[in-house]
């Protein structure tokens, strides 16, 4: 009876290893497939950051005319208050009143469309992270395929090399005595 058990547990040792190969196949493709999964993840939130830079340039640039436009207001509202108090708006303090509000105008339009490029800047900071995300979650799918040859071969080769170095064989062979 010793034989017949000795085969039943070496075959209960070549269907682990069959499992073991199998489950390192089922682990590679799930390991693959998360990282595919984040990969695309990653591309997409690089696509929304990258969107994001985009519209806060163009929201700048828009806010940027609406500041010139208010400044371009402002001046003429000054020069026809000025002019209608009878003196010469091209020359002298009321020319000066004039200049400094278009300075004015002139700094604060620049500073919107700077906070506009730094905001700009910062989405395209992550959409940079993003594609370096994707790109390793990417990697890691690739390398998680690559090395699946490997770790099968690895489970198969040591639980041959474990049922071949069983001493049950011994007893298999009784078996057959």
């Amino acid at each position: 009876m010793s034989g017949y058990m000795a085969a039943a547990s070496l075959a209960l040792a070549a269907a682990g290893t069959a499992m073991s190969a199998a489950g390192q196949s089922q682990k590679a493709n799930a390991d693959a497939g998360q990282a595919n999964y984040l990969s695309q993840v990653a591309r997409n939130n690089q696509i929304v950051a990258q969107r994001n830079a985009d519209l806060a340039r163009q929201q700048g640039e828009a806010d940027a005319q609406q500041q010139q436009l208010k400044t371009a207001s402002l001046v003429g509202v000054q020069r026809a208050a000025l002019a209608s108090q009878g003196g010469d708006v091209n020359s002298g303090s009321p020319l000066d009143i004039v200049g400094d509000t278009a300075r004015a105008g002139y700094t604060d339009t620049a500073a919107i469309r700077h906070n506009a490029s730094l905001k700009a800047y910062n989405y395209e900071i992550q959409a940079n992270d993003a594609a370096g995300a994707a790109n390793d979650a990417g990697f890691q799918g690739a390398n998680a395929m690559a090395s699946l040859p490997y770790g099968m071969g690895s489970s198969l080769l040591g639980g041959a090399s474990s049922i071949a170095g069983s001493s049950k064989w011994s007893d298999v062979g009784k078996i057959f005595s």
